[in-house]
């Protein structure tokens, strides 16, 4: 495969360091992505295409090398979101921070949570008085 020859970007960084790169391969009609590193050595680390199925496409990727792990059960997606930097949200989707939170807010949330747990122990106790009533 060689890489594309289209209005595409030449490569794409991947990750914080940007050491790997994204690079776009096109054979008889076919695309993938070539994920490689930037340099010195520009080791090919991972490939990405696609199997013909009947109804579409399925995607493949195919480690090149023992150092590429994949998960399969979301927890990739969840791990590179969570990493993710709270400044390019806009300011409205920010977490409130401790300071700019009143203080008549922080009094009803303790309210509220003493009930819970007052009621919690309240309920643990009934349960275990009745209960040791009917077995003992």
């Amino acid at each position: 495969m060689e890489p594309s020859t289209d209005a595409s970007p030449r490569s794409l960084p991947v990750g914080r360091a940007a050491r790997l790169e994204a690079v776009p391969l096109t054979q008889a009609g076919d695309n993938a992505v070539l994920v490689r590193e930037t340099a010195p050595e520009a080791r090919s680390r991972a490939l990405l295409t696609t199997d013909k199925l009947a109804s579409g496409e399925r995607l493949v990727v195919m480690p090149l090398d023992d150092e590429v792990e994949i998960r399969v059960d979301g927890d990739a997606l969840a791990v590179w979101l969570g990493a993710g930097s709270l400044a390019q949200l806009p300011p409205e989707q920010r977490p409130m921070s401790e300071e700019n939170v009143p203080l008549w807010a922080s009094l009803i949330g303790g309210v509220l949570l003493f009930i819970v747990v007052a009621f919690a122990v309240i309920g643990s106790a009934v349960t275990f008085t009745w209960l040791s009533g009917i077995l003992g």
